[in-house]
């Protein structure tokens, strides 16, 4: 059950900008990221959610999308993000490297929450932080670390197995399907002891 759970949890870009997203739900979805563990049990993050269809505007232009696909600007109208969440680092808490930690945990907790929704994300770390932090009138303690771009996913995104070791470069047939290519089991597993 997890693996296909995982398999589900993918990055997707094009999204139904028609299907409504509760902030109830986003807020559902933070409320179960207390429980997740955290480096030193510091719980360093914060979030902004946005199911706003002009804050999201706002926010959507203080992102850069899909950096390997060249010809791509990222979705078109109709295809943009219902909600974002916006994932902070008080640095009143914690030291940067521990918090990268829980950023990890809290994003992977967030994908698949979504994904046993039926919903998608992509997370986005190409960000215009400035002007985001202005935008959200953030305090000067709060880091922007990664933005969660979420929505009704209307992209068909195929794992595929990866034909050369440095062939990470994800991409787009013409007929607009979306392949990610990912390393053999044997790649990643360094060592077995039995």
């Amino acid at each position: 059950m997890i693996e296909q759970l995982i398999k589900k949890a993918r990055c997707y870009r094009r999204f139904d900008e028609s299907f409504y997203i509760s902030c109830e739900m986003l807020e559902n979805i933070v409320n179960n990221l207390r429980f997740i563990s955290s480096a030193r049990n510091a719980q360093p993050l914060k979030y902004v959610i946005s199911a706003n269809s002009s804050v999201n505007e706002k926010i959507f232009k203080t992102l850069k999308w899909a950096g390997y696909l060249q010809n791509w600007n990222g979705p078109e109208k109709g295809e943009k993000p219902s909600a974002y969440i916006v994932v902070l680092r008080d640095k009143n808490i914690s030291v940067e490297n521990f918090s990268l930690i829980d950023a990890g945990i809290a994003l992977q907790t967030i994908v698949l929450s979504l994904a046993e929704l039926g919903l998608g994300s992509c997370t986005i770390a190409a960000i215009n932080k400035q002007k985001l932090s202005e935008l959200l009138t953030l305090n000067e303690n709060l880091e922007i670390l990664y933005v969660m771009a979420i929505g009704k996913p209307v992209e068909n995104v195929i794992l595929t197995d990866m034909k050369d070791v440095n062939d990470i470069k994800y991409y787009r047939d013409s007929k607009g399907n979306h392949y990610v290519p990912k390393r053999q089991a044997d790649e990643l597993l360094y060592k077995s002891f039995r």
